[in-house]
């Protein structure tokens, strides 16, 4: 009989010509959709699923509420907790593996017995490496998977498959399937002389941006908005100077810190760009995490949508819009949510 790991390279190599037949499969890059290391129980067998970071937090609370054994790096706060159940609100913190700081103790993710480790997000060797070294010295299975925006209907019907929720994955599926194709480059339909210059303003200053191509900036590159922070490198967020926005002029500045939100359009130093002249400021949600990224797993779906409002409403309504985000705290966080209450998270827009 054909073994776990065989059945899942070749359901994934499969998938992955019929979906992706640009994407190449290759170890140089890393630019696969989903490696496993360690033989992965059959879906059935699955009960107990434990996170590997921030990324794999905000889709498995999402795709396996009831499996989930804790979040990576922190629990729910209390701005966070009423949007989901008691259960979840009660998850402990269980310890990153990867990214940012490793905090996850190897002796008490064993303690904690779970039949799979799930990672996803940006796939570098650091990402290879590290699920390599947990998976060996815990014998515990880890499933990698890359994070990309484009491939979240892809990473949801998969793991909802493997981690034996396969209803609930397709249904999360083809939500993010509608509003991926609903928004995918809708700056396109405005002409050449229209095209909006974006600023994706980070930190209490403003003055950290993710470059073109960064999994921070995917959203900006999906509604096809020209993000002014278009320099390539090894870094993925960079500092820039007010001399350097002073060249750029963005017409629409999103700010991610909130600090920052309430005094640019006051900053004398600020007023000198269009987006502050304008008034085409506009701060990211970030309740129960943050739209735009913070961390950028599958919430960023609720962006594609609300960006593609802010600088485009004539091509997407408000009525669009919002039954778009009703809906995704419906499925994704078992929520209903008001219009009053999408006007508190998001201001009138």
């Amino acid at each position: 009989m054909e073994n776990r790991r065989s059945f899942l390279k070749k359901m994934l190599v499969t998938s992955l010509v019929a979906h992706f037949p640009a994407i190449l499969m290759a170890e140089t890059n890393q630019s696969f959709l989903i490696k496993s290391f360690g033989e992965i129980p059959s879906p059935q067998n699955i009960h107990r699923v434990l996170s590997a970071g921030p990324v794999s937090d905000v889709l498995l609370l999402s795709l396996v509420p009831e499996k989930l054994l804790g979040l990576s790096t922190h629990p729910l706060s209390d701005l966070q907790k009423p949007f989901f159940s008691q259960h979840l609100q009660q998850l402990p913190q269980t310890g990153r593996f990867a990214g940012r700081g490793t905090t996850a103790s190897l002796e008490k993710v064993i303690q904690m017995k779970p039949d799979v480790i799930v990672d996803i997000g940006s796939i570098t060797p650091t990402y290879v490496s590290t699920a390599e070294r947990v998976q060996s010295q815990t014998n515990i299975p880890y499933v990698l998977m890359n994070g990309s925006l484009a491939e979240t209907p892809q990473q949801l019907s998969h793991l909802g498959e493997l981690l034996g929720v396969k209803a609930r994955g397709q249904k999360l599926s083809d939500y993010a399937q509608k509003v991926l194709s609903q928004t995918h480059n809708i700056a396109e339909k405005i002409t050449e002389s229209s095209q909006l210059k974006i600023y994706s303003a980070r930190g209490a200053d403003g003055l950290e941006t993710g470059l073109a191509g960064s999994i921070h900036t995917e959203v900006l590159d999906w509604v096809g908005a020209k993000n002014v922070a278009e320099g390539a490198g090894e870094k993925i967020i960079s500092r820039v100077s007010m001399e350097q926005l002073m060249l750029w002029q963005p017409d629409v500045i999103i700010a991610m810190d909130n600090h920052f939100y309430q005094k640019v359009l006051t900053d004398p130093l600020w007023q000198r760009l269009p987006a502050v002249k304008n008034r085409r400021v506009y701060y990211a949600p970030k309740l129960p995490f943050g739209w735009l990224d913070q961390p950028p797993s599958i919430n960023r779906l609720l962006s594609v949508s609300w960006l593609a409002h802010v600088l485009y409403p004539e091509l997407l309504s408000y009525d669009d819009y919002a039954q778009n985000i009703i809906e995704y705290y419906q499925l994704f966080y078992g929520y209903s949510l008001s219009h009053e209450a999408l006007t508190q998270l998001t201001g009138t827009i």
